[in-house]
């Protein structure tokens, strides 16, 4: 092993929030704030929506082979020289259920495996401010499979929550009342702290 495959790689960031609190657009933001390693964004949907092309979200095979993606961006992250000098941002949505749990520690397995410090944030929104993003005309014009649907969403925040690791510090951060530029700035302060 050289020298350079020795030394911890810069983070892996996991953004979770619940679909339309604004991970991808604060997660973009956040990587122009960040100083080191020019920073990698990995947006949810870049790994859903291929597996989603193929699968119905139904389909005995969808989570299979959305795990399949995920692992080969890790396995990437492992591999790769040129990326241990970039902090990675993944956003995503887990809920506390078994699935998400499980999906959730793949993420953080992930920046053990490549020797990067992980580092969860959790973004809040209030369930009033959150469906009323959701129903944003410019969310339905961003080529992806994103959920549009305010009901819908409702309907996830009454029935489930964020999951959040036990344990493992992490970052929460309530974005309710936030522009996307407050979001990012108050994240990397939290993160330079």
């Amino acid at each position: 092993m050289s020298a350079s495959e020795c030394r911890v790689a810069l983070p892996l960031i996991w953004m979770n929030g619940f679909p339309g609190t604004g991970k991808h657009t604060i997660g973009k933001l956040l990587a122009t704030l960040l100083d080191e390693g020019e920073p990698l964004l990995i947006n949810n949907h870049s790994l859903i929506d291929p597996v989603e092309a193929k699968f119905a979200r139904d389909h005995p095979s969808y989570q299979q082979e959305r795990r399949r993606a995920r692992e080969a961006v890790f396995k990437n992250l492992e591999e790769d020289p040129a990326l241990r000098d970039r902090i990675v941002i993944f956003t995503d949505f887990q809920s506390n259920n078994d699935l998400g749990s499980n999906v959730a520690r793949e993420y953080e397995a992930a920046a053990s495996r490549s020797r990067r410090l992980f580092l969860p944030v959790y973004l809040e929104c209030d369930i009033k401010e959150n469906t009323r993003r959701v129903a944003n005309p410019q969310r339905g014009g961003s080529g992806t499979t994103k959920l549009l649907s305010p009901e819908i969403v409702a309907e996830m925040r009454f029935r489930c929550q964020l999951f959040r690791f036990d344990g493992v510090k992490g970052i929460t951060l309530d974005v309710t009342s936030m522009r996307p530029e407050e979001a990012a700035e108050a994240l990397a302060r939290e993160m330079v702290e």
